[in-house]
């Protein structure tokens, strides 16, 4: 037996979110134990991965329940509906405990239940097991929207030996366990029918690629009128800012040179703080300094001077100043 709900399509989404949001009537029959789910949801890691189905696959005294998603540490995990976050680290405490780190879980706006296990533990560039890999704000009682960021690949838990990786379960109404592989396939395919595909998107198109071009817009803070998957003209003019604010030119078209700076703007970046180095580094005090603060030389070197311009940066914004830079701090540069 398969359960089903009805989609509905969402409005404006939230930073390094994708795809398509939930339904609201929950289906009345009772699912079997493993069954396929035909449901639609936000495919729940934002970046590359891989997998496939291994439900009721032996596990050291159980069968697996659910799909390993498997995918770089770090890379960011969202919600797959919207709902209300019922439970992080199995507990109903807010204040979330950092015990048994990390996982979160979320009960369904429909009724239905997902899962979200093995989220990172571990501080940039470590395995020790010290990190904090759920998002700022996901706590129990707190609402969430379809692709929101809850979290971060890891492998927390029993997963310290395996590959990094979430592991997704997708629970009926009735508390079923469904196998959500089918849904995942359908999810993914969504996600990359824009930025997957070689097609070029222009005015007069409609479907999955314009739905998912228009949430991209909406993210990066342009205005493409409702996501409903129809290329008209509120679409046609946020393409064009696009194109401008990024030096293409503004045919109002979206094809490979558009797609390459969308998904350089979506590309995952990684926490960084005082004494990290690198690209990303010389990419973050490039980002400071054009919104005036400061950061020394462009050097890709995080020292003081970075630091006090990433939390003047912080504070201007009303933002958590703690001179780190994660996904909110990220997200705001990347919105002006």
């Amino acid at each position: 037996m398969e359960w089903k709900r009805r989609p509905r399509r969402p409005g404006a989404i939230i930073v390094l979110t994708a795809a398509f949001v939930v339904a609201s009537a929950a289906p009345a029959a009772a699912a079997a134990r493993g069954a396929m789910a035909d449901y639609e949801l936000v495919f729940p890691v934002d970046g590359e991965v891989a997998y496939e189905d291994t439900f009721g696959a032996p596990r050291s005294g159980h069968t697996h329940e659910g799909q390993d998603i498997f995918a770089a540490k770090g890379t960011p995990v969202v919600a797959a509906a919207d709902g209300t976050v019922r439970l992080v680290n199995w507990s109903r405490a807010s204040p979330p405990s950092r015990d048994r780190c990390c996982s979160v879980v979320i009960d369904h706006d429909d009724g239905w239940q997902s899962r979200y296990l093995h989220l990172d533990n571990d501080r940039p560039g470590t395995d020790d097991g010290k990190g904090w890999g759920i998002a700022d704000g996901i706590a129990p009682g707190v609402r969430v929207e379809a692709g929101v960021l809850i979290g971060a690949v890891g492998d927390s838990g029993n997963a310290e030996a395996t590959r990094p990786h979430v592991h997704f379960e997708l629970r009926a109404p009735d508390g079923a366990v469904t196998n959500p592989f089918a849904a995942l396939r359908q999810a993914e395919a969504a996600r990359d029918s824009l930025l997957g595909s070689t097609a070029l998107v222009r005015r007069g198109a409609s479907g999955p690629a314009v739905t998912r071009l228009q949430e991209i817009l909406t993210d990066l803070g342009y205005e493409p009128g409702p996501i409903d998957g129809r290329f008209g003209p509120a679409t046609g003019r946020a393409v064009v800012a696009f194109q401008e604010a990024n030096d293409l030119d503004p045919d109002g078209i979206v094809g490979p040179a558009s797609k390459e700076a969308m998904r350089d703007l979506l590309r995952p970046l990684p926490v960084l703080q005082r004494g990290d180095r690198g690209e990303d580094v010389e990419t973050l005090q490039e980002m400071l300094a054009a919104e005036g603060f400061d950061p020394g030389p462009v050097d890709g070197i995080f020292g003081r001077l970075t630091l006090a311009a990433v939390t003047g940066y912080q504070q201007a914004m009303v933002l958590l100043v703690d001179g780190i830079v994660g996904p909110q701090t990220w997200g705001s540069l990347r919105m002006r």
